[in-house]
């Protein structure tokens, strides 16, 4: 049975979101918000004025059109017409961007940095996804920009506490990519909470849901940590990363050093530094390599299916070929137990330790396999979107192994032109003979 025809009716990957569409949710999205706390027709207005000031630098603002009420027929009162889909998706994502800074330009200390926080929350995931990679607008970097650009940043007027409150919002901002908002704030709730009985005066620190605590902060640190030997907080924040580090890894996520840097400006880095902790990526075993190339086939596979079905994919190819690499026999994929929990990956203990030659030809071998899994129209995109879905530095990793995805793509065009010509033949001996 192939992938797509179990899952008829899912979105595929050939029907991606438009320029227009994208536009349309994320400038209607911007308007909700802001409505919810002035008025509909005074949110419509100050985004229309905005956008006129724009007109000069990008003409194609005069493909979107916003009414001070909604339309009762289109439930929206902003209107994108398809003509917008031929422009450049990375011009339209810059307007977007410079839209965005100009309104939290006029918000106060910290509500621009919610502001941000709740449109990403409001217009979903696949809305996100076609910001990102499409249109290059990455609302958890514009975040991290807020802050910097709101606040002239001093070395010496920098405490501990302001240290390990931003170290905690970009932790939780990095695991949320990669997981969800839910998971990320209980995971590091839960190591504060471990690491609280080596180190006591973790204990006053809370992370708060603010989806349902209202006037909250997600990361209350008090002043008391600004007494805290720096050494003792470096100490317990080096045991954080590290348990943190190998809890994500362990479960076949990506590590989160090169992302928690960007999070992080070279003012609080050097902090960081002064009270002992550098933040370095370690280096890349092929127990780390096996583990990403299973979540991005999980991560590839579930966009037409479910997760589910992706992890049966992959542990059933695994079983094809485990007697060929026998290493693999102690790989495997558990899926999560409760709703909001995490499939687990795990592979040998041994798996370190074999040859390049063994790790290149498995990886081949099993991208092969779920391949046969595919339909012809899911096929042609696979390995692209396997690719995409591996962080760059593992990626780079197989390619240095040798793994050749382009010789993988044209075994798979050959074996499907072999079926092909076989199956014509077949048919028209049963022509002749019958």
């Amino acid at each position: 049975m192939h992938l797509d025809e179990s899952v008829e009716g899912e979105r595929r990957w050939d029907t991606m979101l438009e320029t227009a569409k994208v536009t349309e949710q994320f400038i209607q999205t911007l308007i909700d918000i802001i409505g919810r706390k002035t008025s509909q027709e005074y949110a419509a207005v100050t985004i229309r004025n905005l956008l006129k000031k724009f007109q000069l630098l990008y003409p194609f603002l005069q493909n979107i059109k916003i009414r001070n009420t909604y339309s009762l027929e289109l439930e929206s009162c902003v209107t994108v017409q398809e003509s917008l889909n031929d422009v450049d998706p990375i011009k339209v994502g810059a307007m977007l961007k410079e839209l965005m800074k100009l309104i939290m330009s006029s918000m106060g200390k910290t509500a621009g940095y919610y502001f941000i926080r709740e449109t990403r929350e409001k217009i979903g995931n696949d809305y996100d996804e076609i910001l990102l990679k499409t249109m290059d607008v990455d609302l958890t970097m514009l975040q991290s920009y807020y802050i910097v650009e709101k606040k002239s940043i001093n070395l010496l007027h920098i405490e501990k506490s302001d240290v390990m409150r931003r170290l905690l919002k970009a932790i939780i901002d990095v695991l949320e990519k990669q997981t969800s908002k839910t998971f990320a704030i209980g995971f590091v709730a839960q190591h504060l909470e471990s690491l609280s009985q080596q180190y006591p005066f973790l204990e006053k620190i809370s992370i708060n849901d603010i989806r349902y605590t209202l006037g909250a902060e997600e990361v209350v640190v008090p002043f008391e940590i600004d007494n805290i030997d720096p050494q003792d907080l470096g100490r317990a924040i080096l045991s954080l990363l590290h348990s943190v580090e190998k809890a994500l890894i362990d479960h076949g996520r990506n590590s989160l050093v090169s992302d928690l840097k960007m999070h992080l400006t070279h003012e609080y880095l050097a902090k960081l530094e002064e009270m002992g902790v550098t933040i370095v990526a370690q280096g890349i075993g092929y127990d780390a390599v096996f583990k990403q190339v299973l979540k991005a086939l999980i991560d590839v596979i579930k966009k037409t299916s479910t997760e589910y079905y992706a992890i049966f994919v992959v542990n059933s190819s695994l079983r094809k070929i485990e007697d060929s690499y026998q290493f693999l026999k102690n790989v495997k994929v558990d899926p999560a137990k409760n709703e909001g929990e995490l499939y687990d990956i795990t592979v040998g203990s041994d798996i370190n330790s074999i040859s390049e030659t063994d790790a290149r030809r498995a990886i081949h071998h099993l991208l092969e396999i779920i391949m046969a899994y595919l339909s012809e129209k899911v096929r042609n995109e696979f390995i692209q979107h396997f690719k995409d879905s591996l962080e760059r530095k593992y990626l780079l990793k197989i390619e240095e192994l040798g793994v050749n995805f382009h010789l993988i793509e044209l075994h798979q065009e050959m074996g499907m032109k072999t079926d092909q010509t076989y199956a014509e033949s077949k048919k028209s001996l049963v022509g002749i003979y019958s």
